[in-house]
């Protein structure tokens, strides 16, 4: 069953912000200021260079424009002077060099400004009211790498690119050579709240505890409900959520499944003598309730409920 996502905006909404009112919106919601003061250098030798919270802002908006080199980027901005002031940039001066964006990139990664950044955002949505943070969803989605491909046992000791396969909701195999994000999401905002960044050969199931750790020290037993596809039916997560007073809701993985135990389904649920599936009947305290299913009507039993029990109530 497919549901469509509605449009956050209208189309004539979508229309009035353009690129040009775009960008201030997206940047007036931004203080960057402390972010491009670790960026600075302390060195006052040198010709002034160039603004780092204006190289931010660029870095920060690229993705949004479709933009992934810095190549391409120092073209955009070359080539565009609205989208350079925009930006921060002086027109009146040359736009840093693509040596320069990159030397600054390598910054942000060393200094972990952008994990920095981003746990400030969600700290200040929740704070605000935007993520409720109940119900969290827990996923991890493919990125392409650039790098040079590398045979696969070799890379994995490297802890760089690697190969990675998972399947989509078709059921077909995806390959690729890269990484993989795993995002724990809040199912009302849509916004994410933690995240993890690891080589392609990475399980997703492994990943699970450590975002719901994340998340449960941002805000104490606020999340009830973990939502997680098959690839995360491992036991670790179930006793993870459980340890945060939290319920994992993932379906089972029966592509390794065991000989379920005699008396019971491949999912639990008890048999009765006559080998039928029994009917869940509601919780008693901290315990699963399961009917006859002669009684509750679901399947004609030939010995009728008495073979199980005296009572017209049937087996439980």
């Amino acid at each position: 069953m497919y549901i469509l996502q509605p449009s956050l905006f209208s189309f004539e909404e979508l229309q009035k912000l353009e690129s040009k009112e775009r960008l201030p919106l997206f940047f007036s919601v931004l203080d960057l200021r402390p972010y491009a003061k670790e960026l600075r250098s302390i060195t006052p030798q040198g010709a002034t260079g160039h603004s780092r919270e204006a190289i931010l802002r660029a870095l920060l908006v690229a993705p949004l424009e479709g933009i992934s080199q810095f190549t391409a980027l120092h073209l955009r901005l070359t080539s565009d002077l609205r989208f350079r002031y925009q930006c921060g940039f002086p027109i009146d001066r040359p736009v840093p060099s693509i040596a320069t964006f990159s030397r600054v990139f390598a910054q942000i990664v060393k200094k972990d400004l952008a994990e920095k950044l981003f746990y400030d955002l969600v700290m200040q949505c929740r704070a605000e009211g935007i993520i409720t943070g109940t119900t969290i969803a827990i996923d991890s989605t493919a990125i392409d790498a650039y790098e040079r491909k590398q045979p696969k046992s070799r890379c994995q000791e490297t802890g760089n690119a690697t190969w990675g396969a998972k399947f989509d909701s078709f059921g077909n195999k995806i390959t690729w050579f890269g990484y993989k994000i795993h995002l724990a999401v809040d199912a009302d905002s849509e916004l994410p709240v933690a995240l993890e960044v690891t080589p392609a050969h990475v399980n997703d199931g492994d990943m699970a505890p450590s975002l719901m750790t994340q998340v449960n020290n941002q805000a104490k037993e606020v999340c009830k409900n973990y939502l997680m596809d098959g690839g995360y039916d491992h036991l670790k997560n179930y006793e993870t959520a459980h340890q945060y007073k939290a319920q994992a809701i993932i379906p089972l993985n029966l592509r390794n499944e065991k000989e379920p135990p005699a008396g019971y389904t491949s999912n639990g649920t008890p048999r009765c003598s006559m080998g039928f599936e029994m009917v869940y009947a509601g919780a008693d305290g901290n315990y699963l309730k399961f009917r006859c299913p002669h009684v509750m009507g679901k399947v004609e039993c030939p010995h009728g409920s008495a073979w199980c029990s005296s009572s017209n109530y049937g087996m439980v």
